[in-house]
């Protein structure tokens, strides 16, 4: 079966642009999700790709999906490979779509505010090119040199500057995508219409299980003429959490929040990294009323060198995945386990899970290493770790602990995850996450995708 696979694929992208040595296929079988973070008894068995294809236009990805479905083989999109819950994991032997060839920008249009690009484009290429153009790219994660603008949009992933741009599904003007039945939808590139449901939604968040994007539209932002950027440390998470909605409640919209009470680093305590950016003027006139606020409540300026040094070395790990993917995915081996969770809650349950959180964490004996928040009070995390000289019971315990924090969670009125995404990860949780909603994307699934080839097994549907 896989050579005449291999042979039509070939025909499709040409031979040179279809992979089949073992070593990489072994690197692409995973993305950045580390096996010592999979549930022991809920982690599903991986398999070396069939292939892997690099397409270089959106009709040859078509005869890929077409070809797909005669064969009933299943496809996995494949970005940048820094996706953190193994939703580009390969689950089934499958066709890996690898979509780094297609990183063309087509056009930045300077008075719609947008630019038009393909999704195999890395964003930090993106963002270098619009600087040129004297605009930016509002999305900035932590794995601005490796994420992909498909594999960020498929995640609906937040970056340091998203409290004032949004998350980068929010940045989406328009799509082009190839479906699973192998045709193509296009959506007009436009921030408003009311002329029947949003179709990007079917995309934005969807792991590349309702498509595969091939071309997006998205908003772009004026370079800041200014950014304002403090350190402030607090007596405790509770202080510095109260300064924070006294700060969204004045109606000021900081692009960066980064809160956390991290005791290694900040020795008791915790620290707040506070941005604004924009207008000069604007920005000034927030600094002057927030700072203020995080006085007034107890917040201490830190040496502005620790402020700039945050910024400067946010994407480093990155960088450093860059050099080594294999050791991130085999983190855990040494019987050192760590885990974390980024949940969205409402503003008022915030401080009530965590003190219910810390009695969960203690009874399964696993360390809190830090708790926090970033961008927004709702948006709530916490970093998690446990060691056992080798065996797996820390790991059980450990993930078993992240379960149940994470339904307590979804009891409480919130969301498991807000930046990363579902894969394979938190793919059990589903149901207890969307009730019959599940149900609803589940019938979209079959009634787009009758043969279930498009990265299957993942986002629990």
């Amino acid at each position: 079966m896989r050579e005449p696979l291999i042979e039509k694929l070939s025909q499709i992208v040409g031979g040179e642009h279809v992979v089949i040595n073992e070593s990489r296929l072994d690197e692409i079988s995973w993305d950045a999700l580390s096996e010592g973070r999979l549930h022991p008894e809920k982690k599903p068995a991986t398999v070396l790709p069939l292939c892997v294809v690099l397409p270089g236009s959106a009709g040859e990805v078509r005869e890929i999906v077409l070809l797909a479905n005669e064969e009933k083989v299943p496809i996995i999109p494949y970005g940048g490979g820094s996706g953190l819950m193994g939703g580009a994991l390969s689950i089934r032997p499958g066709i890996v779509v690898d979509l780094r060839r297609m990183d063309r920008i087509l056009e930045v249009d300077g008075a719609a505010r947008s630019v038009r690009v393909e999704t195999g484009s890395v964003l930090e290429s993106v963002e270098k090119r619009l600087n040129e153009n004297g605009f930016i790219l509002g999305h900035d994660p932590w794995t601005l040199p490796v994420a992909t603008v498909g594999g960020a949009i498929s995640t609906n992933s937040m970056g340091y500057r998203g409290g004032l741009y949004g998350s980068m599904g929010e940045q989406v003007l328009g799509l082009d995508a190839v479906l699973p039945n192998g045709e193509i939808l296009h959506t007009r590139p436009v921030g408003k219409h009311s002329a029947g449901i949003d179709l990007n939604a079917l995309l934005i968040g969807g792991e590349g299980c309702f498509g595969i994007i091939t071309e997006a539209t998205v908003r772009i932002f004026p370079k800041p003429e200014k950014r304002a950027l403090s350190a402030l440390a607090f007596e405790s998470f509770e202080q510095g959490y109260a300064a924070i909605q006294k700060i969204f409640a004045r109606g000021l919209t900081p692009a960066v929040v980064d809160f956390g009470d991290d005791d290694e680093k900040h020795h008791g305590g915790a620290v707040l990294y506070l941005g604004f950016e924009g207008n000069k003027e604007i920005v000034e006139a927030e600094e002057r009323l927030a700072l203020p606020i995080c006085e007034q409540g107890g917040g201490r300026r830190l040496p502005q060198e620790q402020a700039e040094e945050f910024w400067r070395t946010r994407h480093v790990i990155a960088r450093r995945f860059m050099q080594n993917r294999r050791q991130r995915r085999e983190r855990g081996r040494d019987g050192v386990y760590r885990d974390w969770i980024h949940v969205a809650l409402p503003g008022s349950k915030v401080l009530p899970f965590r003190t219910a959180a810390m009695e969960i964490v203690e009874r399964h004996g696993v360390h809190l290493q830090e708790s926090g928040l970033w961008l927004q009070p709702e948006l709530f995390s916490m970093r998690l770790g446990a060691e056992d000289g080798g065996n797996r019971d820390a790991q059980l315990a450990l993930e078993e602990a992240v379960y149940e924090l994470l339904r307590l969670v979804q009891k409480m009125g919130g969301s498991m995850e807000y930046t990363h995404g579902v894969g394979v990860k938190l793919a059990p949780l589903m149901a207890e996450e969307h009730g019959y909603g599940l149900e609803v994307m589940r019938r979209i699934k079959r009634a787009l995708d009758p043969n279930n080839i498009m990265n299957p097994g993942k986002m629990g549907i």
